[in-house]
């Protein structure tokens, strides 16, 4: 998958399904290298044994040709142009966005008068007003306040304070101004914890907190860009209602909640790094998921004051706040820098770009700095006590001041550098002045001063406390993957991971609150020694601490020069000149390069590059510049992807000089960080020869450079290219000088340059072991699937949890980035999808190192936009301009995991920074909920990609992401050739289409807001393990376990999430009220006693009838006015007589009971009276007065409710949705009605008598009530039905069981019965009771011959109007059609299946026999077998199709209780008759045959199938299956059950009559079907095959047939997916007495998901399968279009499975058996087939949610499914004329794809006729009719056939794919090109227009190239043809299909005399005629 632009491409392959012994790439780790530019393999196709020259499969290859790069580069930039592409989303946006954002100022707030609170009584008390003043002084000394915008320091307001505190703790601090007595201060005092009061504290914390207020809201509205708060006294101690800790006002608490309201921030990240614990700030964000609250601090197990237990690792929050809740608890003195360091990369930023905060601040405490005796942690709202620096007495740390400008550094990379640092304690004064002056440094932009101490492992104690808080708070945080986990029951040798068990211990205060406190400091002094020790390590870092330096941050070096070097033979090579010129241009445009120092560019001596190179080499490279081209190209086929040009030396000498001229003005001085923007690139130079680019080693002669001439004796190199620097590593092998540090693309050895070198376990050699590191990125990892390139998170995580450890161990004084952005989004070399911000992020993190030294030297990166957005946020990152954020939830997936974990694993010898790898108990030893592992992270997708999904940290949306496939997005699984669709990738749709999901939501922001940010849900709880399938590891273990708990984690277990709570959902009651006239109403005890004799009354709930109040139903206002409009009779009553009033209390009552879950749906029964719909709509009104989020839609039949009620009541009612269908006299739908005054209100007047006319209300209901319903999403529906509505008994129960899916079950049915339908009536109540009950009812239905014209009309009037309010009415297969045809279709169907009225009273109504049907009990059988596991792969254990897919479904059928509520059948085999009527007798006897065979013979013969693999117990497996779904047909059918569930495998629907194939052996529905029509005589079964792979064998038996509909919703790809075959598109109908029904819904891309599939079940399969009125339906159950499946790429959900098996139980006789075909993800399949279990057993099921519109794709796919099949089939005849689907309509290009129909014998001679009538000279385009004639379509261009027209291109006559097309077009082509002169004569003057594509043998859309005349495929197929004519430059080619002639260079069709010759030679090859325009 490459992605240029604004378009992404893939490798244009058939998808199939293959063994997975032999993926079609002949290996799994050769299946992904083709992306790889330098090293591409390409991969076998195997069609017609014939290999194509593209695809044959290489080992890794030695070297590779330019021509190579080039046919893949240019491929990607000419795709790019295919205009049927849609744009997707930009990747460059944010990057965009952040060009002209430049670094902000930094403000700093602080006010002498603060100084006015100090002790009356301890003058030497350590907060004193020294602290304050020591700060500014230091920092005016350095000259750092001048640089700031100072704030004026204002008082709190008290309406302010107390937006935290309590009036009584303003009150007494208020009070205390006006004490003057010192005794009365200090006796005040001495009632709190550490606190002195001063007549001026009110006044000072007063200041402080309006200062700190003013700062924070200046950096959150962007007025600063950060600032630093210089207040005092202190805050974070403060609590709501105690002064405590030297605080009064909580300073910190203050602002974060200030910014919360006013700025309505939803994540502030508070970094607390006082010495002491900020409890107060705790516990004002303890339980608010807003606020992530991190502290570190000293607590040595308590002993430490404030001495809390609440301030140990194990608090994490509560409520919705667990999880946000940091506390890193110190349990030693002396913590020093490196036990910073480690908390900072080790929790800290990981957490914190997991949390993706708007808002950092700093609780700044300095007292853990050298010489406190405290000491004081920091984070992004900083608290900023500086007490654990160096001298602090409170502290006793041995924190450098100089590593708080680094703290800072790195928090600035967060939240767009908007960082608000406050000052908390700092008790040394020395160390707190030097401490607060390097933070202030810091965010002034200055560079980081050096560490002067050497970092060291961290202490024992810090990795214990770090291990113990990673394990508590992993359930809740994806970045905690880097610990193992193991069990303690397990036996663990001496070589096993090291362990860590948590444990907790308290010392500190056990007693209760003490009355009185001390009030006077008690700190011990230091002895003389101690001083001095203190003050001379002090003296020394202060003389290394901040250097203000002015000059220029950044110098840059371009030369044109450069750009000389090109390929002599290659204009479009991707390392071209264009490269540096577009990266300079972007620099110029948005104003980088006036900020910069530009230096003079020099080319590099002799001798400099001898420094690395050869003498040879370098002599070689002289002798380039005297050497022809002819020679250059001889020679450069030597080396390994290099091309040769006479200014090659030139060039490469440049690029190396301008890089040393970098690295000498930054070492010197005169430039902080500099960028070399040069080529050629150089990491892959060896010392000896040219490689991949590259000539001379750039990079390694800068470093050599800097040590060798400059004196440097540390360099650090990253390099980030995506290819491996080996020329760098092989330079600096054995140097311990440089620090060599590379993240690349590996691919286990695959990945350019190919080789072992590149791999973890390389370290260096001799002196040099341990400094090279390479962080190896593998796209496979064994027993996962493909994997999508390395992103954003894999990036990060390598930075934090590698890098940046190691790199401050090392502690560089020059940092060599080599940066190539090969690995960013869009280069079509690297396959990876970094992002620009994320290059930038780096270099931020990067620049704290080495004070700032930093050079950056462009090396690779092939897409020309892209690089230059990565340069250009690098340069800006090292100007100190804010970066953009990064996605939320930036969590790397598992191969990432795994290779970092192997790095630190191998390097943890050579660098004691990397100590945390170590495994933790999985059990909860703290029994506080913990355990279980880390979270699992999809193993497919890449973290950066994982973001765009919804995340449970950032803003949660309610919308489920339906089209982020991970297993389509950009390669597939092994066992799938390669992507099946050109189009974009499927996460990519997503990108696109949540956009206009959040439109759709925008309203719900409440609803958004109140979920806030969360990194999980609640605590998991306890389940046992569901899928023992994959027991190998601990981890596995843990994970498994977790299975069925609400706490999921990655597109899949995201998906389960509703399946996983439908496990406690059961049916619940049925609640039923009787409404009557008169009580002990005759007709009502009728039905009562015939519900009691089914025992259908006796389970239910019996309500007492209820009047209401005119109060409690109406507002007073419309009260009013509909009284006084006498608008509902009766009104005027109180309550006896009133029959609204009375109908609207019982149905109230009914609806209340069913919302507070007490029922589960309910029947509401009235004697006819006025009033029913009045009293409804009351009672709903009523209703949602109370519940003020529900929503309900009332569905009314009969007489609507009077326009006057609708108006006053829910016409501006969001939350309900009124459909209304009446009946109406005339023989039209109203129109007036229709176009509807609200959109909340459809009315639909239909002339419409259901007794006669089923039919026509079930197509109502299809195409128009439930798609908009489920769009509308509601929690209830509320149906009415008038006696008026003349019912036939089989509307309600078809109604009960159409509305019941779609809201759990919650349904409400209000029906009139009347003594004049009392049969009717009766009989429908007691089918529609049984229905809600959960229990089979299938009456017969009447059905009239087709669909009567005036309801065609009136559906499609209402879709019309309502268009423009509902998408499910906009992207509808029937929205096309806007008048109907007028007069009768005839139906097609054979006359003995033409269905007959039934009449009412007679055959319609229930015998007694039937009425057994309602008694309770086990209503589904269930088949399965253990023995079916023995089929499996000899050589593959990790096949998809394997054993554990159907033990795994049963485990989950057991563990939701399904299995004992079902009748268990015994399985058995299949006989040989049985086989027989699918399966020829060669078939079988080769089946048979299997069981003789050895493991390598069948291994040999199973490479002659396709997809398959053999076993000796195959054939018994397969008869297993066959036999299972016999049995379950037989229970069925004799009336034991009625329906069936079959666990079964090997699948079966691909097993063709004669041969195996896709997995498949004997086709196990094909003989169900057949065994019923035979054995059961049925005359109508239907097969439904919802297996993303078409059902070929299935088709193919039945496609003659009359008696078997088949209809398959699968994925075709245009033909390109599994099984490949053009049988799979829509125009395969049938044969013979079979046409019609055949039914092909085909997909044509990847990501279909519920909405596709709902749209399909809606528009077509239940109109047909309604209207076919099956005996029995067959389900071809294959769960690989749901979510997560490695081989289907879709994203279907186990509840939209659920609701279409509950939606064919209401068809025909209702009896349905689900029979599992494929699905080989094995979570996805256990939940999937239990959902559609439940759906049989009658369980409640959960709703769908997201976006249910259909993509456009699919729409068009059931547009042409529509026209195929309307004449065969009334439900699907409204035609009518075509327009333009409602998205296209919106773009300026427009496709017209007119439906085609099956290929006739007469459309070719129709065509040839045609042909004769078209003038080439016409003005504008004109439509050729082959059948019928037809109105004109609407304009818009056609594409060309193989390459996307302009907007204003010429077209020609286009004759469709198909020679049956109904419908043609002729337009004008160009008269004149100038590349006719390269159309040669026709060999020997014929052509053979059936010629298959000489690369794929593929016949479908074929081109002739009329300069070579070589017959390859066009752009539908494999795009060769585009492929041969962009790389060959042939630019004319004639298409096969309609004898048009496309030029590539002009973009247009053209007809010119020259090409003659070669039409007519196709012409009369193809027809046997002369063609018109050359007779």
């Amino acid at each position: 998958m490459y992605c240029v632009g604004q378009y992404w491409m893939a490798e244009d392959k058939p998808e199939r399904k293959t063994s997975g012994r032999n993926p079609p790439g002949g290996s799994v780790a050769a299946a992904v290298a083709d992306t790889d530019g330098k090293t591409k393999e390409t991969v076998p196709r195997e069609s017609g044994g014939g290999i194509g020259k593209n695809r044959r499969l290489a080992s890794i290859r030695s070297r590779i040709s330019i021509e190579e790069l080039k046919n893949v580069y240019k491929r990607q930039v000419t795709l790019s142009q295919d205009d049927s592409a849609e744009p997707i989303f930009d990747p460059m946006a944010k990057a965009q966005e952040s060009l002209m954002v430049v670094r902000g100022k930094t403000g700093v707030v602080y006010c002498h008068q603060m100084t006015n609170h100090l002790c009356f009584w301890d003058p030497q008390h350590m907060e004193k007003p020294e602290r304050l003043l020591c700060i500014l002084d230091r920092c005016q000394e350095l000259g750092l306040l001048q640089e700031c915008e100072r704030l004026e320091c204002r008082a709190a307001k008290e309406e302010e304070v107390l937006n935290l505190h309590s009036p009584a703790h303003f009150g007494l601090l208020q009070t205390t101004s006006s004490i003057t007595d010192q005794e009365k201060l200090e006796d005040l005092s001495s009632r709190f914890d550490s606190v002195y009061f001063h007549p001026g504290t009110f006044e000072s914390a007063l200041l402080a907190a309006g200062g700190t207020l003013d700062l924070v809201d200046a950096v959150a509205s962007g007025r600063l860009q950060n600032g630093f708060a210089i207040v005092r006294p202190p805050g974070h101690h403060a609590m709501e209602s105690e002064f405590c800790g030297y605080s009064f006002i909580n300073n910190v608490a203050l602002a974060t909640r200030q910014a919360l309201n006013t700025h309505g921030l939803s994540r502030i990240l508070i970094v607390d790094w006082d010495v002491h614990h900020g409890q107060g700030t705790q516990q004002a964000f303890y339980s608010d998921p807003r606020v992530l609250y991190f502290s570190i601090h000293r607590y040595e197990h308590g002993s430490f004051w404030p001495n809390l237990r609440e301030s140990n690792y194990d608090y994490i929050g509560q409520g919705n706040g667990k999880g946000f809740n940091f506390n890193v608890p110190l349990n030693s003195i002396g913590m020093a820098n490196q036990d910073f360091l480690a908390i900072l990369h080790q929790v800290l930023l990981p957490v914190a770009y997991e949390f993706s905060p708007e808002l950092v601040i700093v609780s700044a405490g300095f007292d853990a700095a050298i010489g406190c005796h405290e000491f004081g942690p920091e984070l992004v709202i900083v608290s900023g006590g500086f007490d654990s620096a160096v001298g602090d007495s409170k502290g006793e740390m041995e924190v450098s001041p100089g590593l708080y400008a680094h703290l800072t550094s790195h928090l600035m990379t967060l939240a767009q550098g908007k960082v608000a640092v406050v000052l908390e304690g700092g008790y040394y004064l020395p160390s707190l002045a030097e401490s607060a002056a390097m933070t202030l440094s810091a965010l002034l932009g200055h560079p980081c001063p050096s560490l002067m101490d050497p970092i060291i492992q961290p202490s024992k104690s810090l990795q214990e406390t770090l291990l113990s808080l990673v394990y508590v708070q992993r359930p809740y945080w994806k970045c905690f993957q880097y610990q193992g986990s193991f069990s303690l029951e397990e036996v663990r040798g001496d070589s096993d991971p090291k362990t860590f068990t948590p444990s907790l211990s308290f010392m500190g205060l056990t007693s209760c609150r003490p009355l009185r406190f001390p009030t006077r400091d008690n700190v011990e002094p230091r002895t003389p020694e101690a001083l001095q020790r203190i003050n001379d390590k002090f003296q020394c870092l202060r003389q290394k601490g901040v250097r203000v330096r002015f000059e220029p941050r950044l110098c840059l070096v371009y030369d044109e020069g450069m750009e000389l070097h090109h390929s002599l033979t290659e204009g479009e090579h991707p390392e071209r000149p264009e490269r540096i010129r577009r990266v300079w241009e972007m620099l110029s445009r948005v104003g980088v390069v006036e900020r910069c120092r530009v230096l003079q560019s020099r080319r590099a001596q002799h001798e400099e590059v001898e420094l690395v190179h050869t003498k040879e080499h370098v002599e070689f490279m002289y002798k380039l510049e005297s050497m022809d081209e002819e020679e250059l190209q001889i020679l450069q086929e030597s080396y390994k992807s290099v091309y040769l040009h006479p200014k090659t030396n030139d060039c490469a000498l440049l690029s190396a000089g301008c890089l040393l001229q970098v690295v000498e003005e930054v070492w010197q001085g005169r430039a902080r960080a500099g960028v070399g923007l040069i080529r050629p690139p150089g990491h892959h130079a060896e010392p000896d020869q040219p490689h991949g680019f590259c000539f001379y080693n750039n990079v390694a002669v800068a470093a050599r450079h800097a040590i060798h001439n400059l004196g440097c004796q540390r360099v650090l190199i990253v390099d980030w290219d995506v290819h491996h620097g080996n020329g760098i590593q092989h330079a600096f092998e054995e140097e311990p000088r440089v620090l060599y540090v590379s993240l690349h693309r590996y691919d286990h050895g695959l990945f350019f340059p190919s080789s072992e070198d590149a791999n973890f376990d390389r370290v260096g050699r001799g002196p040099g072991e341990g400094f090279t590191i390479n962080i190896p990125w593998n796209k496979v990892h064994r027993g996962e699937r493909m994997m999508s390139g390395m992103g954003d998170a894999e990036y990060m995580a390598a930075f934090t949890q590698v890098i940046m450890p190691v790199a401050y161990q090392f502690n560089p004084q020059l940092v060599l980035v080599a940066a190539g952005f090969d690995a960013a989004r869009g280069d079509p070399l690297g396959g990876c999808r970094t992002s620009p911000e994320c290059y930038g992020h780096m270099t931020s993190l990067l620049a704290g190192l080495a004070e700032g030294r930093v050079v950056l030297a462009l090396e690779g990166g092939y897409n020309l936009t892209t690089i230059s957005y990565c340069m250009t946020l690098c340069a800006k990152a090292l100007l100190g301009d804010p970066m953009p954020p990064l996605e939320a939830q930036l969590v790397p997936n598992k191969s990432a995991v795994h290779t970092i974990n192997e790095v630190i694993s191998v390097h943890s010898k050579y660098w004691s920074a990397l100590c945390f790898q170590v495994e933790l108990p999985l059990q909860d030893v703290l029994q506080q909920g913990c355990g279980g592992g880390p979270q699992g992270v999809d193993s497919g997708v890449s973290g950066s990609e994982a973001s765009l999904s919804p995340s449970p940290i950032s803003i949660p949306s309610p919308v489920k992401s339906r089209d982020s496939s991970p297993s389509t997005t950009t390669t597939t699984s092994p066992y799938v050739s390669a992507p099946s669709s050109p189009a974009k990738p499927i996460f990519m749709e997503c990108e696109v289409k949540t956009n206009d999901v959040q439109e759709c939501l925008s309203d719900s922001k409440e609803t958004a807001s109140s979920v806030g940010a969360r990194p999980r849900t609640q605590q998991p709880k306890k389940t046992p393990n569901r899928t023992p399938h994959k027991p190998r590891q601990a981890s596995n273990r843990s994970v498994d376990r977790q299975r069925s708990t609400p706490k999921k984690h990655g597109k899949v277990a995201a998906a389960m999430q509703a399946a996983i709570a439908s496990q406690s959902l059961v049916k619940g009651p049925t609640g039923v009220v009787c409404v009557e006239r008169d009580k002990g109403g005759s007709l009502a005890e009728t039905i009562v006693n015939q519900c009691q004799a089914l025992d259908l009354w006796q389970a239910c709930n019996v309500l007492s009838s209820q009047p209401a109040m005119k109060a409690e139903v109406f507002p007073e206002k419309i009260l009013q006015h509909l009284c006084s409009a006498n608008v509902v009779n009766g009104l005027r009553g109180e309550r006896t007589g009133d029959a609204s009033l009375q109908i609207a209390g019982s149905v109230a009552k009914l609806l209340q009971e069913i919302l507070d879950g007490k029922f589960q749906n309910g029947m509401a029964l009235t004697e006819a009276m006025d009033g029913l719909h009045s009293g409804v709509a009351l009672a709903v009104h009523s209703v949602l007065s109370i519940h003020s989020k529900a929503r309900m839609v009332v569905v009314d039949f009969g007489n609507c409710v009077e326009p006057e009620i609708l108006d006053h009541l829910f016409s501006h009612e969001p939350r309900v949705l009124v459909l209304s269908v009446r009946q109406c006299q005339y023989a039209s739908g109203s129109t007036s009605r229709n176009k509807g005054r609200y959109s909340n209100v459809l009315s639909v007047d239909i002339n419409c008598n259901i007794a006669e006319s089923s039919h026509d209300y079930l197509t109502l209901v299809h195409q128009l009530l439930l798609p908009v319903i489920y769009e509308f999403g509601p929690q209830m529906v509320v149906m009415t039905a008038a006696c008026e509505w003349n019912i036939y008994p089989a509307f309600l129960p078809n109604m009960a069981g159409l509305f019941l899916p779609v809201t759990s079950d919650r349904l409400v049915m209000a029906v009139e019965i009347d003594q004049q339908r009392s049969i009717v009536v009766n009989e429908g109540i007691v089918g529609a009771l049984s229905t809600l009950l959960g229990r089979p009812y299938h009456p017969k239905m009447s059905q009239s011959e087709s669909l009567r014209p005036e309801v065609c009309q009136t559906i499609l009037e209402v879709m019309k109007a309502q268009q423009g309010n509902w998408k499910s009415l906009r992207y509808h297969a029937l929205a096309s059609l806007v008048t109907s045809s007028t007069g009768k279709q005839e139906s097609l169907l054979p006359s003995h299946l033409q269905q007959q009225t039934i009449k009412p009273q007679e055959d319609a109504l229930l015998k007694p026999k039937e009425l057994e049907c309602f008694k309770e009990g086990q209503s589904v059988c269930l088949v399965y077998s253990e023995a079916m596991k023995e089929h499996l792969n000899y050589a593959d254990s990790t096949h998809p199709e394997c054993p554990d897919r159907i033990s795994c479904i049963f485990e989950q059928l057991c563990n939701f209780g399904i299995v004992e509520r079902c009748q268990r059948l015994k399985a058995r085999e299949a006989t040989l008759q049985e086989l027989e009527r699918v399966h020829s007798s060669r078939h079988i006897k080769f089946m048979s045959g299997l069981q003789a065979l050895k493991p390598s013979e069948l291994h040999h013969l199973e490479n002659s199938f396709d997809s398959i693999y053999l076993h000796r117990r195959t054939n018994r497996c397969a008869l297993l299956a066959a036999g299972s779904i016999l049995t379950a047909v037989d229970c069925v059918m004799s009336g034991s059950c009625q329906h069936g569930v079959a666990v079964v495998r090997p699948p079966g629907h691909h097993a063709e009559r004669n041969n195996p194939c896709g997995f498949c052996f004997y086709n196990s529905v094909g003989v169900a079907a057949q065994h019923a029509v035979t054995s059961h005589h049925l005359q109508r079964v239907l097969v439904l095959d919802w297996d993303v792979h078409h059902g070929n064998g299935t088709q193919h038996m039945f496609e003659s047939d009359p008696r078997v509909l088949y209809i398959s919703i699968h994925r075709y790809d245009n033909g390109r997916f599994f099984p490949g075959s053009a049988d799979a598109n829509y125009n395969r109908v049938g044969l013979k007495k079979g046409k019609g029904f055949n039914i092909n819904i085909p997909w044509n891309k990847g990501g279909m998901g519920d909405a596709e599939y709902l749209a399909a079940f809606l528009e077509v399969v239940l109109p047909v399968a309604t209207e076919f009125n099956p005996q029995l339906v067959l389900i071809s159950a294959g769960f690989d279009a749901a979510v997560g499946d490695p081989l289907g790429g879709c994203n279907v959900t186990p509840e939209c499975y659920g609701h279409m098996t509950k939606f064919l139980t209401c068809v025909g006789d209702g009896r349905v058996i689900v029979a599992l075909e494929g699905g080989y993800n094995l979570t996805s399949i256990s939940y999937c087939m239990t959902l559609c279990a439940k759906a049989l057993l009658g369980d409640p099921l959960p709703c769908l949610s997201g976006n249910l519109t259909p993509c456009q794709s699919a729409v068009d796919s059931l547009i042409n499914v529509v026209g195929a099949h309307c004449k065969f089939w009334s439900s699907l005849n409204l035609k009518g004329k075509m327009v333009e689907s409602p998205r296209k309509q919106a773009s300026s290009i427009s496709t017209q794809r007119p439906i085609s129909s099956p290929t006739s014998s007469q459309a070719v001679d129709e065509l040839a006729a045609s042909l004769s009538q078209v003038s080439m000279a016409e003005a504008t385009p004109r439509k050729i009719q082959t059948e019928e004639k037809k109105e004109e379509a609407p304009g818009g261009e056609l594409e060309g056939a193989c390459g996307g027209g302009h907007e204003d291109s010429a077209t020609t006559l286009i004759l469709s794919d198909c020679l049956g097309a109904q419908e043609l077009y002729a337009v004008v082509p160009v008269s004149w090109c100038p590349h006719l002169e390269e159309v040669q004569p026709v060999p020997d003057g014929t052509l053979n227009t059936s010629s298959a594509c000489e690369e794929c043998y593929d016949t479908s859309e074929n081109w002739c190239c009329l300069t070579c005349y070589k017959v390859l495929c066009g752009r539908f197929v494999s795009e060769h043809m585009l492929m041969h004519g962009v790389c060959e430059e042939h630019h004319m080619v004639l298409s096969f299909s309609d004898l048009s002639i496309w030029c590539y260079a002009c973009d247009s069709y053209v007809h010119n005399p020259v090409l003659f010759e070669a039409k007519r030679a196709a012409h009369l090859d193809k027809f046997g005629l002369e063609p018109p325009e050359c007779s």
